[in-house]
């Protein structure tokens, strides 16, 4: 009879806890997450069992907290003993939901540059979905839209097409051809086509989906100004440069409606628009750009590291050129 009072009280300290994860998650505050996630996990196995699915909760807060951190080894084993007891249960009425745990485990995989463990998980939870009787075709299109960029990282470029034509198409059919959803993926299709040389084609898949992200516009959102870069530089590499001038200086204003003018990602487009003008006659106009790119680099990377070096060498450089605008 004690014993069973002792588990009663444990289950209800169990739920207790995760009454306060749920009230923490969001908040950024990590280490409280992970603390309260590890007394969750306690309770969970002494009233449930150390392979219950009560457990999976605990260690998928756990896990996350513990990536956000930077201490992705522990991250790694909570994770992974969380789908080891998910997949236990797989195609029970207790089965947990596995795809937000491979999910995580593909991103705490990707955090240590294991690309190849990733497309594993990806290829997986793809299968996965497709197995269901009735497929979640936005999960499959996010997972496809996720390979084809894995497999372009690796130069599987005719698996990575594939991957990205069945995202969009999905995309389109769910969200429509007009959607933000669809130009990430063309957004991402334009990108990899770029790394492998292709640039006319990525420039048709790089304007359709800016061309999109313009007539619809996602508050906050960071596609459109990459996008714009990547076209810049695009038009820049055919010898378009007052084309690619517009487009950098279009990159910076959208990123800086985004996200501020003191966004770090605004240092790649910075200095690359300060090249162009330097090349274009105009250092005095590109000092003021190196100006601004280098203490982002300094924030960013450390005074002593080669991009900044190479940003503050830039500065000196145009500065010494000088002269009156072009």
């Amino acid at each position: 009879m004690l014993r069973w009072v002792r588990r009663l009280l444990a289950r209800r300290s169990y739920e207790a806890r995760l009454s306060m994860l749920a009230s923490l998650a969001g908040s950024g505050r990590h280490a409280d997450l992970v603390s309260t996630g590890g007394e969750a996990l306690a309770l969970a196995e002494k009233a449930f069992g150390p392979e219950a699915p009560e457990a999976v909760t605990p260690l998928y807060v756990m896990a996350g907290a513990q990536l956000a951190m930077g201490r992705g080894e522990e991250a790694l084993e909570a994770c992974r003993r969380a789908v080891a007891i998910a997949e236990a249960r797989a195609g029970t009425p207790t089965e947990p939901r596995l795809p937000k745990l491979y999910e995580l485990l593909a991103a705490i995989h990707a955090s240590a540059g294991r690309r190849d463990e990733e497309e594993r998980i990806y290829r997986r939870l793809l299968a996965g979905y497709e197995r269901m009787r009735e497929p979640d075709e936005a999960a499959i299109a996010h997972c496809a839209n996720r390979l084809g960029l894995l497999l372009g990282e690796q130069k599987k470029l005719a698996e990575a097409e594939l991957s990205f034509s069945r995202a969009l198409n999905l995309r389109e059919r769910v969200f429509g051809a007009r959607s933000p959803e669809a130009a990430e993926v063309l957004y991402n299709q334009g990108t990899v086509l770029a790394g492998a040389g292709r640039r006319e084609e990525a420039e048709r898949a790089i304007k359709r989906a800016v061309a999109i992200l313009e007539e619809k516009p996602v508050k906050g959102g960071t596609i459109l100004p990459a996008a714009l870069h990547n076209l810049a530089a695009l038009a820049e590499e055919s010898g378009r440069r007052e084309e690619a001038e517009g487009l950098y200086r279009r990159s910076i204003a959208s990123r800086e409606a985004a996200a501020g003018p003191e966004d770090l990602e605004l240092r790649p487009t910075l200095v690359r628009l300060g090249r162009l003008l330097e090349v274009r006659g105009r250092a005095d106009e590109a000092v003021g750009l190196y100006d601004r790119a280098l203490p982002m680099a300094e924030r960013e990377l450390g005074a002593e590291h080669a991009v900044t070096k190479g940003i503050r060498a830039m500065r000196e450089g145009a500065a010494k050129k000088g002269g009156p605008a072009a």
